[in-house]
């Protein structure tokens, strides 16, 4: 199990390190680090050249995957999301809308094509296109997806959702004639939609320190769950904990202390969602890659669905384009990319789209299960 770990670990290292290569920004910029994270595993392990046990991934899953969740969520700043604007919250209600119903839809129309518990991908999609890669882990071991969907769902993800952020900058040669059907009132001259969160920088407190904190919680929060019932949405005690570990972390994020602690567990977090991401894609199989393209034409058709509401939403809000483009991105993309497609439209909505990313990212496990109980039922 250690020789495990420690190979993840170092493989985890050398994706990290590739990332920040200049020379390789633009492979990493539409092939992201998680993606990386997860396929590289799976080859090297369907190659034979990366020994590992399936007792190994489940303890890493297990034991890493709360504290990386409880790092990570300890420093969102819900009270934040006050700063934006009427309009960039209806809009991202509707975009939000969008995504719940749609995949169900979707789910719905393919059910024939897909697994009989195929439900259990649409909340695992849902969950990270409505929050983003936390949400979907969070979710796989909430659903117990299984290791053979779960292989699709990383590439759908990846193609589908970084082809939706190309549209949505290449659609920026045509924010005219858009923002005209839309009767799109624009932003006045010296209107500020949103800052970007201002903090005073204490000295960053030791990681030690940091992951005491993380391991503390999620302990806490594994101990509460064996007294929880297993049954229905939640089939495990791990999905019990990390549901636990979900609401009490965000229940603490309100504290600004806390809060302040969690923007420097961010530092610990990553690569440790990271290296649990790794250890899923050790125990995927590259076959299970067949049903990728009926799990592409789904989150297509996904997609259009969340750009149909999200439009109709906003020509009754009469809202700008860029606020649109920066919403929809917040949703399938996440905090890295949501900013740089609000810039693309306008500098001051980049802080928006950061706000807005930031808090789907809070509550998409919640979406997400959501949205696979209504995919559940109407399958």
């Amino acid at each position: 199990m250690l020789w495990s770990l420690l190979s993840l670990t170092g493989l985890v290292a050398l994706v990290l390190w590739a990332g920040r290569t200049p020379r390789l920004d633009t492979l990493f910029r539409w092939l992201p680090v998680p993606l990386w994270c997860y396929a590289l595993p799976m080859l090297l392990r369907t190659a034979g050249w990366l020994p590992m046990d399936r007792a190994a991934s489940a303890w890493i899953t297990d034991q890493i995957f709360p504290i990386a969740l409880v790092l990570l969520l300890l420093g969102v700043d819900l009270p934040a999301l006050s700063r934006l604007g009427r309009q960039a919250l209806a809009a991202m209600a509707v975009g939000v809308c969008g995504i719940l119903l749609g995949g169900p839809i979707l789910w719905w129309l393919f059910r024939t094509h897909l697994p009989a518990d195929g439900w259990k991908g649409i909340g695992a999609l849902a969950g990270t296109w409505t929050g983003g890669s936390l949400n979907m882990i969070a979710l796989r071991g909430i659903l117990e997806v299984p290791d053979d969907m779960f292989a699709p769902l990383i590439v759908v993800d990846a193609l589908v959702a970084y082809g939706w952020m190309a549209c949505l900058v290449a659609l920026k040669g045509a924010e005219p004639r858009l923002n005209r059907w839309l009767r799109a009132i624009p932003l006045a001259p010296d209107e500020e939609p949103a800052r970007a969160p201002r903090r005073r920088r204490a000295a960053p407190r030791p990681l030690v320190w940091v992951a005491v904190v993380g391991i503390g919680l999620a302990s806490l929060c594994r101990w509460l769950s064996a007294l929880l019932p297993v049954g229905g949405m939640v089939a495990s005690t791990t999905g019990w904990t990390i549901l636990l570990a979900t609401t009490v972390t965000l229940l603490l994020s309100l504290w600004p202390a806390a809060r302040q602690l969690g923007q420097d567990g961010m530092r610990l977090g990553y690569p440790c969602l990271y290296v649990v991401l790794a250890a899923l894609g050790a125990q995927a199989n590259l076959n299970a890659l067949i049903a990728t393209p009926v799990w592409i034409v789904v989150g297509i058709g996904w997609l259009a669905c969340h750009a149909l509401l999200l439009l109709i939403g906003g020509r009754l809000l009469r809202a700008p384009f860029g606020v649109l483009a920066t919403v929809s991105q917040a949703n399938v993309g996440g905090m890295v990319s949501a900013p740089l497609v609000g810039a693309v439209y306008d500098a001051r909505l980049a802080p928006v789209g950061l706000l807005l990313a930031i808090g789907a990212n809070a509550v998409g496990t919640y979406l997400g299960l959501w949205a696979a109980t209504l995919a559940r039922w109407l399958g």
